[in-house]
């Protein structure tokens, strides 16, 4: 068999190990990503804070996590290191885990901080390599990638809210070990990228890429916006679903068990275990009734069921967060899917605006949801994302149409003349 046979034969497998194992990276750097929510209420406790200083936690952790994803992802693009990712799920596994030894609120931010941006050298690079090992089946790759850190994110409450009531809040320290034997299996075995990355016809021509996101400036900024309040109402929920219910059920028993933390921690396991069905549904509604209708239509059913669970009997409000949560995130592949089409020769661009760029700014709003939370109450709080989700449905509105998205803004790569 020749070379090039055996390259393409290469290029075409679906390494099965590899794939899994890059799912497993993503599911353990999401696990310890999530850690924070569910200790918000012990934290606001345990040091008087406000709610504004509680939100900033999450704050933080989305700016460092999400804003500097960029530049993690220039780096992924340019230099192919492997060991960027498995550091990043070592990093953020150690230093969310001394959350529990945090002497003081200050300590907490700096954790949370550089936590934070374990979680960005991870997402960039590690969502190169799942193409490169999936071979000819690229989608189940990455659905298999975006699955196993849908499981971890959903369930990290769950384990944190469980191994504190048991152990205390100290014994957080133990749970880093999964997260460093998982790195270095990928460092060991995942794949290497420096050689795609020395191919200069795979350097994006930034003078064109700005030309082409000045083409289409007017819808790409309205896309944005709406995708960072839709954020700020996603961040704000994960952050403030927590320190609602610790409220609405402290002292509730069980078999004579406290569950005031790990109620709230189920709701918020329903809301993000829930996000993942959606998504799917999203995606396929969005391939058979459109993009922007599906986005639209999400985005305000979502409304009245928000509503009802902070305003429900208690018995109902697990099933309508579950809808709710369903419902919002099935606008997530509409809103990629309008960036890409926007975008269409910058892949990587328009995912950095939607998952990177928005996604900080939305964390960074959920600041003033604690303000208001401050200023009146935590229902207050939530109530006025309920506000801004019912604004950001009627600014979806302004979103041109599939139609006119069909038309593709083209611009060369490096090496490569303009079409």
């Amino acid at each position: 068999m020749s070379k090039t046979s055996k390259d393409d034969n290469e290029r075409s497998r679906f390494d099965k190990f590899r794939v899994f194992l890059l799912g497993l990276g993503h599911f353990t750097v999401d696990v310890y990503a999530n850690m924070l929510p569910p200790l918000l209420p012990i934290f606001k406790q345990l040091y008087g804070l406000s709610y504004a200083a509680t939100a900033g936690l999450t704050s933080i952790f989305s700016i460092t996590s999400t804003l500097i994803q960029p530049i993690f992802g220039y780096l992924a693009d340019r230099y192919g290191k492997k060991w960027i990712a498995a550091f990043g799920v070592a990093w953020c596994a150690v230093l969310m885990c001394c959350l529990g030894i945090a002497p003081n609120y200050a300590s907490i931010v700096v954790l949370v901080a550089l936590a934070g941006l374990g979680s960005s050298m991870f997402h960039p690079q590690a969502s190169a390599m799942v193409p490169k090992v999936s071979g000819d089946r690229k989608g189940f790759g990455v659905a298999i990638f975006s699955a196993g850190g849908s499981i971890g994110y959903s369930i990290m409450p769950l384990i944190a809210v469980i191994i504190v009531g048991m152990f205390g809040i100290e014994s957080l320290v133990w749970l880093m070990g999964p997260g460093i034997i998982v790195a270095l299996l990928m460092y060991i075995y995942s794949p290497d990228m420096e050689e795609e990355c020395k191919d200069p016809s795979k350097i994006i021509n930034l003078g064109t890429l700005a030309k082409s996101m000045r083409e289409v400036l007017g819808p790409l900024t309205t896309l944005i916006t709406v995708v960072s309040l839709r954020n700020w109402v996603t961040i704000g929920m994960i952050t403030f679903i927590p320190l609602f219910y610790a409220g609405r059920f402290a002292g509730w028993e069980v078999a004579g068990y406290d569950v005031t933390y790990l109620a709230p921690a189920i709701t918020l396991f329903l809301f993000i275990f829930s996000n993942a069905i959606g998504g799917i549904v999203g995606g396929w509604a969005s391939d058979r009734y459109g993009k922007k209708n599906v986005l639209v239509s999400s985005l305000f059913a979502s409304v009245p069921f928000f509503y009802l669970a902070f305003n429900c009997p208690d018995i109902l409000v697990w099933p309508f967060m579950a809808i709710a949560g369903g419902l919002i995130y099935a606008s997530f592949s509409p809103m990629m899917l309008q960036a890409q089409e926007l975008l269409p020769k910058s892949q990587g661009m328009a995912g950095g605006l939607i998952l990177g760029f928005s996604n900080g700014i939305g964390g960074l709003l959920v600041l003033l949801t604690g303000v208001i939370s401050d200023h009146s109450d935590v229902y207050a709080g939530v109530m006025s994302l309920i506000v801004i989700l019912v604004l950001t449905g009627f600014m979806a509105l302004l979103l041109p149409g599939d139609r006119i998205l069909k038309t593709e803004v083209s611009y060369p790569v490096a090496g490569q003349t303009p079409r």
